[in-house]
């Protein structure tokens, strides 16, 4: 039976994306797109829910961008292969994706025959990886149940989610695979390691925030393992719908 695989589309101009879904239902192979988004925030939102195994995005998007987007996947997701989709000026911009280990570029409007090909390369891609987990999995249970595993995943992430954390990090650590890591823990959990990491920290904040309510918001978002005290308030916003000033002036009144 012919392995399924999941595909994002990202895509701000509405007939530019219908047309890339399009390509994809109906290409033959095993992709089928199981979401849409208009910016990389949406995105994040839809990969976080359906863990798609590839993601196409465009360069010049409201919100968030596809570089953006890009360096997102890279550091929370690294399993997901990312394709770019530029115009021909925005080729050297595009470029500086690399760096997120980007699978490809595809230039608009899409040649159909690359893209079909680009498509079947991928397949051939994931359907290697999963043989290759299949065979590590298969080692790794023998050692260890699989509900050890994930209590051994979520003792090093409580132990070092006030760090830069990553998903890549701990499976170095615990000496998995990052896709098998991923797949264990969600199918235990069921939600994805960077989400268990992210609600942690969104609850130390607010104990952080209602028990120390002189504490500048800076200061918080470093304890809980974010840097940049805007992005930590982005994240708090979405998390709980308050920004964490609004959250800490609530617990004083």
């Amino acid at each position: 039976m012919k392995k399924q695989f999941k595909a994002l589309v990202v895509e701000d101009e509405a007939l530019i994306r219908r047309n890339i879904v399009r390509k994809i239902n109906h290409s033959e192979t095993g992709f089928s797109v199981v979401g849409e988004a208009m910016n990389g925030k949406d995105a994040l939102a839809i990969i976080e829910q359906e863990m798609p195994q590839i993601v196409l995005t465009d360069i010049k998007m409201p919100i968030m961008d596809g570089l953006q987007l890009a360096q997102n996947i890279y550091f929370a997701f690294p399993t997901i292969k990312v394709i770019i989709i530029s115009g021909h000026d925005e080729f050297e911009y595009a470029r500086k994706a690399i760096n997120y280990r980007v699978q490809d570029y595809l230039l608009k409007p899409i040649n159909d025959e690359k893209f079909i090909t680009l498509l079947a390369r991928l397949e051939m891609d994931l359907n290697k990886d999963l043989d290759s987990l299949a065979h590590a999995a298969s080692a790794m249970v023998d050692k260890s149940s699989q509900k050890e595993i994930v209590q051994m995943i979520k003792m090093y992430i409580k132990e070092n989610y006030a760090n830069n954390l990553t998903l890549n990090d701990i499976a170095t650590h615990l000496n998995f695979s990052v896709d098998y890591l991923g797949k264990l823990f969600k199918k235990h959990t069921g939600m994805s390691p960077i989400k268990y990491i992210t609600n942690l920290r969104m609850n130390e904040a607010k104990r952080l925030l209602s028990t120390n309510v002189d504490m500048d918001i800076q200061t918080v978002g470093k304890l809980v393992g974010y840097k940049d005290p805007h992005y930590f308030s982005r994240a708090f916003k979405n998390k709980t719908g308050y920004y964490p000033t609004e959250f800490q002036k609530e617990r004083i009144e």
